[in-house]
């Protein structure tokens, strides 16, 4: 490996030959074909050839590295090949020197490959996005070259590589963006289909285990249905289950008991309408499932989610007394957006609720501390209270996540694999 002094790093492995193709003895000059580059996100060595992994010509700033493949057949006497990449704005990015390809005299090689590596994630190229080139030179002369996309990685673009999945697992995602009679929670849509992308891809939750109720489908009815009956019926003991929920959430006024408000809920009614936090944690608890992981931006102060406008007549949030649920169960591990009394906002520079963001960043690797490729559940959740907390400060808001049961009783199993 090449460490070059910008401080990016750059890979040429060797040439490799595979088994089938030893050496023969040829009477024919300097010779060889080629089949043109190919780019994957990774390679493999098989025996004694080369495998590319996840073949494409769009990759993401979270990508590791793009690869640039060669495979020789019949190659025979003494050349060298040099790669260029070429940036988005015409300049040689990097250049490696003229690496000697050697077969020996008189013999020749049915099968070679060669290839060369561009380091992405964390690196200089990744703050160089748009159309990019590598270029293949051999005996100084041009011999084959290949045009990428390199794209800055945003959370609707997951480019990562897409979990196994898990047959067993189950996942029920909820978001109200647009209420029958309430105000809107900004972005609660577009955040609950993200989410379940990345159940399928980063979780590996198999989409047709995937329930989505958007707007006019999280109606109490169907929520409490699908948690009491349908889940039940089609899970296993095996299973992990996810549930996400974005909307509003609003305080019992009397007895200052926290509600989830599906599509039809009626803050005036909340306890006829509105699904009681605790009888919802009771019936995720009661499904039986080996764990089950409940994420939840929504706030109980009497404001509107992601806005300023009251939600609940008469409610002061600073006055406002609201029960903190607990869960006592050693399957569920619960995250919310917000402390019982404070506002879940949203983030319009994202076009995402604040604590979703954050989440799904994490889930895909930034909440990696320890560098070890697994995000824990205790990694989830200090990262989330973190950069949530500090962007809420600077928003002249206190926004701190929860988890529940209590940090020192949360059991640290890793939850998604990291891409860093």
């Amino acid at each position: 490996m090449n460490k070059i002094k910008s401080g990016f790093i750059l890979l040429l492995l060797p040439l490799i030959f595979s088994g089938c193709g030893a050496m023969n003895k040829s009477g024919a000059k300097a010779s060889y074909d080629f089949g043109g580059i190919t780019l994957a996100k990774s390679i493999d060595k098989k025996g004694a050839t080369a495998v590319p992994g996840e073949v494409g010509t769009t990759f993401s700033t979270d990508d590791s590295e793009v690869v640039a493949l060669l495979k020789f057949k019949n190659i025979s006497g003494i050349h060298t090949l040099r790669w260029e990449w070429i940036a988005p704005n015409g300049k040689v990015y990097y250049t490696t020197e003229d690496f000697p390809v050697d077969s020996s005299a008189g013999m020749y090689r049915r099968e070679a490959s060669a290839w060369h590596r561009l380091s992405i994630r964390g690196d200089k190229a990744a703050s160089l996005p748009g159309d990019w080139e590598v270029r293949a030179i051999m005996d100084d002369k041009p011999l084959s070259s290949m045009r990428f996309a390199l794209k800055v990685s945003t959370l609707e673009n997951y480019a990562g590589p897409a979990q196994k999945p898990f047959p067993k697992d189950w996942a029920l995602v909820i978001g109200v963006e647009e209420y029958a009679g309430l105000p809107q929670v900004s972005y609660a849509k577009r955040d609950a289909l993200i989410v379940r992308d990345y159940f399928n891809k980063v979780l590996g939750v198999p989409e047709e285990n995937i329930i989505t109720l958007i707007d006019k489908d999280a109606t109490k009815a169907r929520i409490e249905g699908f948690l009491k009956q349908y889940l039940p019926e089609n899970v296993s003991s095996e299973t992990t289950l996810y549930v996400y929920f974005a909307g509003h959430g609003a305080p019992d006024m009397a007895k200052g008991e926290p509600y989830l408000v599906p599509f039809d809920g009626d803050t005036r009614f909340i306890e006829q309408t509105g699904y009681n936090l605790k009888n919802f944690y009771q019936d995720v608890n009661k499904i039986k499932v080996q764990k089950a992981y409940v994420f939840l931006d929504s706030c109980f102060s009497g404001v509107a989610a992601r806005a300023t406008d009251m939600l609940v007549k008469g409610a002061r949030p600073a006055l406002l007394h609201v029960e903190n649920v607990s869960i006592a169960s050693n399957k569920i591990v619960a995250l919310s957006a917000t402390d019982s009394g404070q506002l879940s906002n949203a983030y319009p520079e994202e076009k995402h609720g604040l604590f979703t963001f954050y989440f799904l960043k994490g889930l895909r690797g930034d909440a990696d501390r320890d560098g070890d490729h697994w995000v824990s559940v205790k990694e989830l959740y200090a990262y989330v209270k973190d950069n949530v907390s500090r962007a809420a400060r600077r928003m002249g808001s206190d926004q701190t996540p929860m988890i529940m049961p209590s940090l020192e009783k949360v059991k640290d199993t890793a939850i998604s694999r990291s891409l860093r």
